[in-house]
């Protein structure tokens, strides 16, 4: 929960689960409900609405003593320099036809009318356009353009003088009575000119709510220290403020109101213009973040978003970056962070641990290293390091010793406790490792092209026990698991230390193997807080396109990262190039939701694993920024070997990981329903399984599988290139 607040104004582009949801998640206190831009009539039903999706508590915010433009006829209306109008009641109250025609402007309440003098000089939303009072006489009331500019409807009007209205309008009163009725227990006074003005909103309230006064006005500035007196909190409304007082001095009366509002120990929030450029931009100005920084460095309590959340056109992500903003204050606030830990506050997941790793020096002693004996592995323990290096593999730093080893195997957690199911080994046979020595730094060198990628510091050299680690970690002794038929053939001693990565792999996917910390910085980049990540080493079909699509639904995910397994596979499985190029197909040809999507290969192999591979795969989404991941039935299973969800069950016993588990059963296809389901009224015979497998047997035997299973443009692709080469399909 933020120590400092956030107030959220609820309006058309927030009215939907999603959006309210989500400002829950990110510790919104307080939801404003704008009873200016707010039909009475439809007040009880917003309530609900909200209540239906959240419990953050809601503000109904009054329309106050305020003068306000009725209704046009016309969205807005355009007024000529020195062109000569008549200022009516509101349209109801103007005769047919007459409210917004050219020469008249409606104003509300009603009750103003009676007070315009001859001279007086009215601004209209802002000093958009500027007219002064011209006679009145008989009731009729003349005026003149002073300056010109487009009118709309429900527009503020600001007088040069002081005029007398009551605190709260008819309609005020009705709406507070529907909020006691239906238990709200806060309430917002705008244009709050006077301690008594606070008083008679809270004579209304009974005592049963808390008011923020809302300091809009001259007289309300004037009037501060008696209006701290009698109300629960207060708030500056900075643009109205500026209407009555030079914008030149806005920034002195917000600092002497939070000075004040301090002082006598009531909170101060800060409204207006916070995020304006958030209305339609990612990112704000340096100015807007100044500007809310020092709203905090003064002494704000809260900050408030109005336009920017109820009517602009990325309410989600400028609440997102005000608690960024907040969050970033509060990190400076914290005097035991020295100025080299300070870094950047981020909305994303903490990583596994609490850190990336990095182990990768770019800039290498490349002549001492050569010198350095040289362990010959595998392109697989490359791949291995590789990730180590890049912090993929956080909180590791190398590979596994003795003492890690068993912790992980009988704990499901690292010797330090933290959670961590799946063995990271650098497996040889005694014969080919006989010259090393622990404490001894190696050169890892790719066998494939003879290369230096890594170094290692020995730590441990280990004799296993091969059927009690194969056990243990795969739950079979059978030749016929590919895992095992792995480890077996690897070698009979492990060898753990700490690795420095001294350069990547060359990879035809490298614009897709991105390291965790760019991965984060393109999620941040994009506003994007909340990932949900996407694990595969099959091509793209329907089934996968349907569990993408309902889990970015279910939880209000900003976006989604297929990441795809491009590392060694078994006989059989896709290839890299068919995985990536079927996605990024999907992505171009606008299949998948556009604008939530970002496609990422994860470089590593898979080890068919079953459940502790399920959790590996998450906690590398979890580095990567996910805060979410989908788990399936089977998830990394093969053959037999798992029950269909005991990766799931896996993730339930080891409790929380710091990402949030997104199951999903079986997806099938319902001929009956023509639509995918997990569950139907209609018989087993009209369903039709959705699998990798059913996909593979099709494409193998060089069919089209049918349109329910894959789509047309990912299958041509594929056979396309299977009649040119094979091995371009498949891992012979």
């Amino acid at each position: 929960m933020l120590r400092k607040k956030l107030l959220c104004t609820i309006g058309p582009a927030s009215w939907n689960k999603k959006t309210l949801c989500r400002f829950e998640e990110l510790g919104v206190n307080l939801f404003r409900i704008n009873l200016s831009h707010t039909k009475i009539e439809d007040l009880g039903n917003q309530i609900q609405l909200i209540r239906q999706y959240s419990q953050v508590p809601i503000c109904l915010d009054t329309e106050g003593a305020q003068v306000r433009t009725g209704k046009l006829l016309a969205k807005e209306k355009f007024f000529k320099d020195h062109e000569s109008l008549e200022i009516v009641e509101k349209e109801e109250d103007a005769g047919e036809g007459a409210a917004g025609t050219v020469s008249q402007i409606p104003l509300y309440p009603s009750s103003v009318l009676k007070e315009l003098k001859v001279g007086d000089l009215l601004a209209i939303d802002f000093d958009s356009v500027m007219i002064q009072v011209v006679s009145v006489e008989q009731g009729r009331i003349k005026a003149r353009v002073i300056s010109p500019g487009w009118v709309g409807s429900n527009k503020a009007v600001n007088f040069l003088r002081s005029i007398h209205l009551p605190a709260l309008t008819e309609k005020d009163q009705e709406a507070i009575t529907i909020g006691l009725k239906l238990g709200i227990k806060n309430f917002a006074l705008s244009f709050a000119n006077s301690k008594a003005d606070v008083e008679t909103i809270k004579k209304l309230t009974q005592g049963q709510a808390a008011i923020i006064a809302k300091i809009e006005s001259k007289e309300g500035y004037k009037n501060l220290n008696d209006i701290l007196s009698v109300a629960d909190a207060i708030l500056i409304d900075r643009g109205d403020l500026s209407r009555e007082i030079s914008i030149s001095l806005i920034p002195f009366a917000q600092k002497k109101i939070i000075e004040q509002a301090n002082k006598a120990g009531k909170e101060v929030y800060v409204a207006t213009n916070l995020l304006e450029s958030m209305r339609e931009n990612r990112t704000p100005t340096r100015a807007e973040v100044n500007d809310v920084i020092n709203a905090l460095i003064m002494g704000a309590d809260g900050l408030v978003l109005a336009a920017e959340t109820a009517i602009g056109k990325l309410p989600i992500e400028s609440a997102t970056m005000i608690v960024k903003l907040i969050n970033q204050f509060q990190l400076s606030q914290n005097k035991n962070v020295t100025e080299d830990q300070f870094d950047a506050f981020s909305m994303l997941v903490e990583p596994h641990g609490g850190q990336l790793i990095d182990r990768w020096d770019q800039d290498p002693d490349w002549q001492a290293i050569r010198r350095l004996p040289a362990l010959k592995v595998s392109e697989s323990i490359i791949m291995d390091a590789e990730q180590i290096g890049i912090g993929t593999y956080s909180p590791l730093e190398g590979f596994m010793n003795r003492e890690e080893i068993h912790s992980v195997l009988e704990t499901y957690r690292l010797s330090n406790h933290i959670p961590w199911t799946l063995p990271i080994v650098l497996p040889k046979s005694k014969k080919e490792i006989s010259q090393f020595k622990e404490g001894q730094t190696v050169a890892l060198v790719n066998e494939v092209d003879n290369e230096i990628y890594a170094t290692l510091t020995i730590s441990d050299i280990y004799q296993f026990p091969w059927e009690e680690i194969c056990q243990k970690w795969f739950g079979t002794l059978s030749a016929d698991h590919p895992g095992v038929q792995r480890l077996k053939s690897s070698g009979d001693c492990f060898i753990g230390g700490t690795i420095t990565l001294l350069k990547r792999r060359n990879s035809a996917h490298r614009i897709y193997e991105l390291t965790p910390r760019e991965l984060r910085h393109i999620f941040e980049s994009k506003g994007w807080s909340r990932v949900v990540g996407f694990h595969t080493r099959n091509v793209a079909h329907r089934g996968h396109e349907t569990i993408q699509k309902l889990a970015l639904e279910i939880t209000h995910c900003d976006g989604l990262l297929i990441s795809p397994v491009i590392g060694e596979k078994k006989k059989g499985d896709f290839t890299s190039d068919i995985l990536i190029n079927g996605y990024q197909l999907l992505i171009d040809k606008g299949f998948l939701p556009q604008n939530k999507i970002f496609l990422g290969a994860l470089a590593t192999y898979s080890r068919y694993s079953g459940p502790r591979e399920a959790v590996f795969t998450a906690i590398c989404r979890k580095n990567f920024g996910c805060s979410h991941f989908i788990v399936g039935r089977d998830h990394t299973g093969v053959g037999k070997f798992y029950a269909p969800k005991a990766s799931q069950e896996l993730f339930e016993m080891l409790g929380d990981l710091g990402i949030v588990l997104v199951p999903f059963d079986e997806v099938y296809f319902c001929e009956a329903c023509e639509d995918y389901a997990f569950e139907c009224d209609h018989t087993a015979d009209r369903r039709r399984s959705l699998s990798g497998s059913q996909v593979r047997s099709f494409l193998q035997s060089g069919e089209k599988p049918p349109q329910w299973l894959m789509r047309p443009e990912v299958s041509d692709m594929v056979l396309d290139k299977l009649h040119i080469h094979k091995e371009d399909i498949f891992i012979l």
